[in-house]
């Protein structure tokens, strides 16, 4: 497996960011007084758009592997075998981003400082989950065929290939010579 880093996952998390900037936008309360601007969320119109935007990472992540920003970046999040992570962990996984954002002033920088002192690249958050990170195409099951494949038998009631592909003949694959012309 090949773990990422810092850089792609804050390329991600900035459009991951961009997108759920949606779901806060109709909820903020602006004002601007002596020319400055405000912006600020209180209550239901707070808490609304905090759940949609856990709920983006979570449903994501435990249906696909992968938000819209790790798609675009070639990211997965995946289980240290490879495997899927489910709805468990990444909500594990995403609610410690309250720890992995502090201090809030330098986003990230405790969940940076993490993955850059983990052997596998996990943040807090990855940790408590027990998942990691990845380059798309990377993880352990790539290219493993299930036993239960391998002895499938043709949909269509076809023989199998011998071992070592199909017989040849002299000629086959070959087109016909064209006929003489006149």
């Amino acid at each position: 497996m090949r773990y990422i880093g810092v850089g792609r996952r804050f390329v991600a998390l900035l459009i991951d960011g961009l997108i759920t900037a949606l779901a806060w936008m109709p909820f903020a309360e602006t004002s601007t007084v002596d020319g400055v601007y405000s912006i600020r969320w209180d209550g239901m119109d707070f808490v609304i758009p905090l759940a949609l935007t856990l709920a983006y990472f979570v449903v994501l992540e435990g249906a696909f592997g992968a938000t819209i920003g790790k798609v675009v970046l070639g990211i997965r999040v995946r289980r240290p075998d490879g495997s899927r992570i489910g709805f468990g962990p990444a909500l594990i996984r995403n609610l410690a981003r309250v720890v992995d954002a502090f201090p809030y002033v330098i986003p990230y920088l405790v969940g940076g400082i993490a993955v850059i002192r983990s052997d596998t690249d996990q943040r807090f958050g990855d940790r408590w989950a027990k998942t990691v990170v990845i380059l798309v195409g990377t993880d352990a099951n790539v290219g493993i065929e299930p036993p239960a494949m391998a002895a499938t038998p043709d949909p269509y009631g076809l023989p199998s290939p011998p071992p070592g592909g199909p017989p040849t003949e002299p000629g086959a694959g070959t087109l016909p010579p064209p006929p003489p012309a006149t």
